[in-house]
Parts: structure tokens; C-alpha cells; sequence
């Protein structure tokens, strides 16, 4: 995979990849590397759908390693003509999405949020509150409890997200509730 960010990050160089940015002034991000996988960024056009195909075909060759296709999705902005769309799908075969899903339980890409995307966080707390014999723990013990493992939970999401206020305050009432 190395030899991979080697070809993409040339190319970058060169100017000969548009890497995508998320905000009109913000950093371009061509590729990201996971443990398990890879999201590439790049403008929607063909000329770079016919660009991104040759570096995957040049590491192909190096490597020995090839894009699963059945695996593979593609996710386009919004403001992508649906037939442009349609074109770099056909193009590269792979499935088109609305959302890549969740990457370690956390979204990969997400429109503006609403407090109920973030329900799955309060499900996790109740959750493991309901696991607990709180009863059979003083006030003291179940603060303590409730301070290092409760407080793990959101922190670990909001890493990667602002949580709305009315989620938080959800999170402190449900904790309250179990002290």
C-alpha cells in the first residue's frame, strides 16, 4: 500500500490528480489509508476517473493486487450531475452510494446530522448501564462507574464529530438517572 500513497502523492505533485477539498479554502485530500482499506478523493470528472484507473492498473502490476469490484463503492457530492454520475460509475464498475457507511462504528460520511443519528450513542450507554448492578453500589461507586466507563463512550465519537446539545444533555440526564 505503501507504493500505492507513493503513485498518488507524485501525481498530486505533478498536478495531475485533483485531490478533492472538503471546504473552499481547506486542505486537498487525494487518499486516505485505513487498516482494511483505502478512500480515494478526486474531482468528478472522467479525465480523472480515466487517471485514478491507471495508477490502480500500475500498482496492480507492482503489487500483484487488484480492486475488488464487488466490494468497491462510489460516493459523489451532491454537486455532481446525476449523468456524470452515472458515467464514472460505468466507467470504473463499481456499486454508487448515498453514504459509505461506518468505519469502527463511527460514519464515514455524513449529511448535516440530527440528534436522532446520534441515538446509537445513548442505545451504548443504556446498554451498559443496563449490564450493571447499580443497586448494590453506594452513590460514591456508581459516580466512579459511571465517570470512567460512561464517559468513554461519546468521547470516543466525538473524535470525529460535534455532538449536538441535545445529545449531550440526553447523555447527562440517562447518566444522572443511573447515580
Amino acid at each position: 500500500m505503501e507504493r500505492l500513497g507513493h503513485l498518488i502523492n507524485n501525481s498530486v505533485s505533478n498536478s495531475e490528480w485533483q485531490p478533492f477539498r472538503f471546504v473552499r479554502n481547506g486542505i486537498p485530500v487525494s487518499h486516505l489509508f485505513f487498516a482494511d482499506g483505502l478512500i480515494l478523493y478526486a474531482s468528478a470528472d472522467l479525465d480523472q476517473a480515466s487517471f485514478i484507473q491507471n495508477i490502480l492498473a500500475t500498482f496492480g502490476t507492482f503489487s500483484g493486487h487488484c480492486v475488488n469490484k464487488r466490494k468497491t463503492q462510489i460516493y459523489f457530492s451532491p454537486n455532481a450531475s446525476p449523468s456524470l454520475q452515472t458515467d464514472i460509475s460505468n466507467f470504473f464498475g463499481y456499486q454508487r452510494v448515498e453514504c459509505l457507511g461506518k468505519y469502527l462504528s463511527v460514519p464515514v460520511l455524513h449529511a448535516r446530522s440530527k440528534c436522532s443519528d446520534y441515538n446509537f450513542i445513548l442505545d451504548k450507554i443504556k446498554e451498559k448501564l443496563n449490564g450493571w448492578a447499580s443497586r448494590t453500589l453506594t452513590v460514591a461507586g456508581r459516580v466512579t462507574l459511571a465517570k470512567s466507563a460512561l464517559a468513554a463512550i461519546p468521547i470516543y465519537f466525538m473524535q470525529t464529530f460535534l455532538l449536538p446539545k441535545k445529545v449531550c444533555s440526553d447523555i447527562e440526564t440517562i447518566v444522572q438517572k443511573f447515580i
